[in-house]
């Protein structure tokens, strides 16, 4: 997309992986197992899900704003050998301003941890970010304690930019934040993309 274009609602595309398909969120993926996800402390420990009491009636209404949004787009996380809906992965924040975005993640299904799950939807997304969208840059932050989603932002080309100290306040401790981005190789990385 170019700056100063007009933007719409986004339509989020069927991305295959190897493992995965990545299929825009909609009300077909809205289930109480899914509005669980967000109560449970171990899921959400590190991110700000779960301060409060999700119902599946918010995470209904979660799913349709974020399906007419021209800011963020939301993708299921299907399992390819079980068709589970295992999590959600997001482009958000989007900027098209600045031709950039925040990836957010979150798999639910405590059964695909330490799978590669993340890091293929990773990929994944930044490739729909770069190669669809045409964003320019796409970051992500992370607990520094959480050393599996550091790993992910590295295998997938992040690099560290930097630490946000005491920038996470959760369960009465403040934690800080792990900053991670990558550059559109197709884009100069002195100036950017002229639009």
């Amino acid at each position: 997309m170019n700056k100063g274009a007009k933007q719409q609602v986004i339509e989020e595309p069927l991305l295959e992986g190897k493992n995965i398909t990545l299929e825009g969120l909609t009300k077909k993926h809205v289930s109480q197992r899914y509005a669980d996800w967000l109560n449970d402390k171990e899921i959400c420990r590190e991110n700000s899900h779960g301060r409060y009491l999700n119902t599946l009636e918010m995470t209904e209404n979660y799913v349709t704003r974020v399906d007419h949004s021209e800011t963020i787009a939301v993708f299921a996380i299907i399992d390819k050998h079980t068709s589970q809906h295992i999590g959600n992965i997001s482009l958000g924040n989007i900027s098209w301003e600045n031709n950039s975005a925040e990836i957010a993640i979150l798999i639910g299904e405590k059964d695909f941890w330490g799978k590669g799950i993340a890091s293929e939807a990773y990929s994944l997304v930044i490739d729909y970010g770069f190669n669809k969208l045409g964003l320019h840059r796409l970051y992500s932050g992370m607990t520094t304690r959480n050393k599996a989603m550091i790993k992910v932002a590295e295998k997938s080309g992040m690099s560290y930019e930097g630490t946000f100290k005491d920038a996470f306040y959760k369960d009465s401790q403040y934690c800080d934040l792990a900053q991670y981005a990558i550059i559109n190789p197709q884009h100069k990385i002195s100036g950017g993309k002229s639009g």
